[in-house]
Formats: structure tokens, sequence, C-alpha cells
């Protein structure tokens, strides 16, 4: 069965691979091709109403994931019976979520614009562009999303991941197509809706295919429900706390600063998402395996896997903070130009930003597996309502730096403070939280020693204009990052009990071992 979980785990973290590269790749592209064609403030409305949309999307509460934490036990013990019923629970409850959210979405119309400050695009109908943008956000819960729940409890979200990664492709290329015979954002925007569909379909004759024996049919037991209920509840305040860590900010830049300055935080702000997306390969492809393993192995045997899985999430966090401190600020000046670029302290805040936000990822998978949303149901609560107040507050003193500032504070005291104490109090109750907390201390000691040293020798190679010695400058600088801050975390984790074995589980992986 271990064996089992390490293949699952690889290939779809091979397949995450292949489609975060194209997914770090064409966001650059088509936000090239917005600023080239149509300008850079439909750039601010991008993410204004992805945001919007975001906040919208809570009616979902998180049943996607109870639903598939539920779907680990009977699927290892091979009751095709209790799958089925919840495949037929999750389509019921999608399709009255996706009425929710179209019914909510059209009333909110008529406010769209009141929270956009200053300039809007003079030839934009901002409604039918909002309209569009709901649709897409709609359509999935009535179109088989659910069956991909069958895949993310199987463990193969490589298949998932497969289609998103060609439709990514396929899509990128018409929207800059039609970008350039239209010049037009609304032809821009009606492609997205059209592949949300097409992949739908996809995935659900996918999943027919895979498993056969799985169909909607069969009614939840009474228990089952209530545990579902349980675990939807603590999702539910999750997801709401994750909503107002990311999407009220900038809903609150768009509101105070206005879409130009949306524009430039969603510039960077893009960059760092594509690295997060990175980072989230580990947790999402082991999901189902950490989630099958606390099922089925013991507590001692999953603290181990715990901190070699956090050992090597934290290398990676640290490894590519310090790619973003010495790379941020050149890449920006290539890409988008010094107009559209931050002052370096701001640039900064975003490197602070990324690192707190991966303190906590490894803890809240391991708490997601064991079903604790119930435990940690005031938690998101306490970190939503932090996070709101400081960013209305700081945002009006210090700007863009105010909004991050307010993120990074209740991702340190709250997110991985208080949930990792959550964790080791209901689950890993024979271990410390001291010691866990001490680690990242560490973690993040390392990182700052690693961005300081790579920096200071990064500086002897200056930033330049978009020119070949740009490009030259830009490698050295990565090559540097890649030699000297790996060999920093080395010294520095060398040391530490779980390292030989993080070695060995790295090698299982990456040899198919």
């Amino acid at each position: 069965m271990a064996s089992t979980r390490t293949q699952n785990a690889r290939r779809n973290i091979y397949a995450s691979i292949a489609n975060k590269s194209v997914s770090m790749l064409m966001p650059f592209i088509t936000r090239t091709a917005i600023i080239y064609f149509v300008g850079v403030l439909y750039l601010g409305l991008n993410g204004l109403f992805t945001s919007i949309l975001s906040v919208l999307s809570l009616a979902e509460l998180g049943v996607g994931a109870a639903m598939v934490f539920s779907m680990y036990e009977p699927i290892a013990k091979n009751d095709d019976e209790t799958v089925c019923a919840l495949l037929n629970l999750y389509k019921k409850i999608y399709r009255i979520i996706g009425t929710v959210i179209l019914t909510v979405g059209l009333l909110f119309t008529p406010f769209v614009t009141k929270v956009i400050h200053g300039e809007i695009p003079s030839d934009t109908n901002i409604y039918i562009l909002y309209l569009i943008s709901l649709s897409n956000t709609v359509v999935s819960y009535f179109l088989f999303a659910y069956k991909t729940s069958l895949l993310a409890a199987n463990q193969r979200m490589d298949v998932t991941t497969n289609i998103t990664t060609i439709l990514s492709i396929v899509v990128t290329i018409v929207q800059i197509a039609l970008l350039a015979v239209f010049r037009s954002y609304y032809a821009y925007c009606i492609v997205t809706p059209i592949s949300t569909i097409a992949g739908n379909l996809i995935r659900s004759r996918m999943a027919d295919k895979m498993f056969p024996q799985y169909r909607c049919a069969g009614q939840v037991s009474h228990e089952l429900k209530q545990e579902i209920k349980k675990r939807v509840f603590g999702l539910a305040i999750y997801r709401i706390s994750s909503v107002m860590r990311y999407s009220l900010d900038s809903l609150v830049l768009s509101a105070f600063l206005g879409l130009a300055a949306l524009a430039k935080y969603n510039n960077y702000f893009v960059i760092m998402n594509a690295i997060i997306g990175i980072m989230n390969i580990v947790t999402a492809n082991t999901t189902a395996s950490v989630g099958n393993s606390i099922v089925l192995e013991s507590q001692e045997k999953n603290y181990r896997d715990f901190q070699k899985i956090q050992l090597i999430f934290m290398w990676l966090a640290g490894f590519f903070t310090v790619g973003m401190f010495c790379m941020y600020q050149p890449f920006m000046r290539v890409w988008v130009g010094k107009k559209l670029m931050f002052d370096d302290l701001t640039m900064t805040t975003f490197c602070v930003y990324f690192f707190t936000n991966k303190w906590g990822d490894i803890c809240y998978l391991y708490r997601q597996s064991a079903g604790l949303w119930w435990e940690d149901r005031y938690r998101p609560i306490v970190e939503a309502v932090v996070n709101l107040t400081l960013n209305i507050i700081l945002v009006q003193i210090i700007g863009v730096k105010g909004v991050m500032l307010s993120t990074v504070i209740g991702l340190v005291f709250i997110n991985s403070i208080w949930g990792s104490r959550i964790l080791f109090k209901h689950y890993f109750t024979d271990y410390k939280q001291s010691k866990y907390l001490l680690e990242l201390v560490w973690f993040t000691l390392c990182t700052a020693v690693a961005c300081a040293a790579c920096g200071a020798v990064c500086n002897f190679f200056p930033q330049a204009d978009r020119s070949l010695m740009a490009f030259v400058y830009i490698g050295i600088r990565a090559i540097i990052c890649a030699v000297l801050a790996n060999v920093i975390f080395w010294i520095g984790y060398r040391k530490l009990p779980q390292y030989a074995e993080m070695i060995e589980l790295t090698k299982r992986i990456v040899k198919f071992r």
C-alpha cells in the first residue's frame, strides 16, 4: 500500500510539474498581450472579477474537499455502494450550489462598479464582462464537476492535471489570436467559459472510463451525512478565511487605490502565485496519499512522514524565496518595464508574504487529511476578521505594503501558530508543537541568511532594460541562487533528525523506486 501511495504521488507530481510549467508561462504571455493590445486597465479588471467571483464561490463551502475525504475509506475498503451514494449526494449539492452562485451573482451585478476606484476603460461595458466571468464560474456546478472527486479520491489527479495543461495551451493561443485580430477584451473573455465546458465534459468522460463501477445511485446513511455536515461546516469557515486572505486583498486595492494599482500588484502577484502553484504540487498531489495513510497507518508513522514532507517543502519554499528576492526586480524590468515596477521594499514584502504563506501548508495538509475541520472552526474566522480589518487600516497608511503585511500577520500568528496547535492537540498528541515551531523559526533564519548572501553576490550583476545582457544577468543570478542557496540549506538542515529519511523519500520519488 505504501508503495502504491508513493507511485500515485509521484505520477501526480510529474503531471503537475508539466501543468505548472505551462501555467507559469501562460499568464505572462496573456498579460503581456492584454497590455499590448487593449491596455493595462484591463489587467485590473481581470483581477477584480476573479476576486469577486472567488467571494461568490464561497457558496461551495468546501463541499468538494469534504466529499473527497469521505470517499477515502470506502474506496480503501472497496465499498462501491457507499462511493456511489456519495457521488449522488455530491451531484445534488453541486446543482444547488450552482443555483445559489448564479442568483447571488446576478443580484450583485448592479454594484460591480462600486468596488472600482478611479478610471474605468471608457469603451467597455463592465456588466457584460462581469456576466461572462460569472457564467464561467457557474457552469462547472451543472456540468459534471462532481466527477472530479473520483479522480482525486483515487489518487489520479494526474488525469485532471493533464487535461488542464492541454486546455490551458489551446485557450491561451486562441485568446491571444482573438486579441490580436479584434483588439477586443470581450472576445478574450468569452473563450474561458467555453473551455470550462469542454474541460468538464472531458474529465467526466475519463472518470466514467477509468471507474465504471461508480455511478450516481443510492442514499448516504444518516450517520455519514452528519459527519459530512460537520466537515463542511469546518471547511466553510476555512474557505471564508482563504477568500478574505486573497480575494479581498484585490477588492481593497481596487476600492482604495484603483485599477491601475491593482494591475501593478497583480503583475507581481501572478509571479508569486505561479511559484505557489509549483509548491502546491507537493500538497495537492499528496493529499489523497496522506489521507489514505492516516486511515491505515499509526500516528508514529504519520508523524515521521509529516517531518519529512515538511523539510522538503520548507527547503523548496526557501529556495523559491531566495530566487524571488534576487530575480523579481530584474525580471519585472524586462517584462513590464520600470513604470509598472514597485520599489525594492515592496518587492521584499512580496517575498516575506510568499514564505510565510508556505509556513502552514503541510500542517494544513495533515489537518485536512485527518478531518480536523470542526476543531479548526474558530481560527479561520479570527484570521479573516483580523486580515480584513488590518487591510482597510494599513492600505490607507502604507498602500500596497499594508495589504500584504496584514496577510503576513495573520499567516504567522493565526494560521501557523494557532493552526499547528490544533493539529498537535487533536492528532499528533504524543509530540510537541514547540519543536515544530522552533523548526519553522530555523527554516526562516536559514532562508534569511540565504537571501542576504545570494542578494549580496547578485548585486555584482546589475539590472538592465530589455536587452541580451538583461537575460544574461538574470541567468547568472539564477545560477548563483541555485548553487549558493542550496549549499546554505544543506549546511543548515543536514543535522536535523529527519534529514536522512527526507533524502530517502526524495530518491524514491525521483528515481521511480
